[in-house]
């Protein structure tokens, strides 16, 4: 239960997070949802490492991609303790999207570009830095 409040209050603070001010992107619910996956992404990828990360990501990711094979691909990457912003979320016609995903690790804060697909009502990560040498 508290996973599921500590959830909807990060899905709320995504949303306000992601969206910009310079055009209409927060009219559209994609972008929340991005933002959201990306935020709950990180967080899992903080507290269980490659493990909660592999939860987010998009089935042709998985199906190509096992667990250990994930932890060996992100393995030198920077571990992040936490998110800090979803920013330039872009999300194409085609069902696709790609963000800037601000992370939070003991070295600073770095910018990463992440790509994402949707899958029914879901967004689902396809790319973060580390994951093409998974597969």
């Amino acid at each position: 239960m508290r996973r599921l409040t500590f959830a909807l209050l990060i899905a709320t603070a995504a949303v306000v997070a992601a969206c910009g001010d310079d055009d209409d992107s927060e009219d559209d619910p994609a972008v929340g949802q991005v933002g959201a996956v990306s935020e709950n992404a990180t967080y899992a990828f903080a507290e269980d490492g490659p493990d909660g990360l592999y939860d987010y990501l998009a089935e042709p990711v998985t199906a190509a991609c096992t667990k250990e094979q994930l932890a060996s691909a992100l393995d030198g990457e920077p571990i992040p303790t936490g998110w800090r912003q979803t920013k330039d979320i872009e999300i194409s016609d085609d069902g696709t999207a790609t963000a800037t995903v601000i992370v939070i690790t003991e070295d600073g804060d770095i910018e990463q570009g992440w790509s994402f697909t949707q899958e029914g009502e879901s967004w689902r990560i396809t790319s973060v830095p580390g994951i093409e040498e998974c597969a």
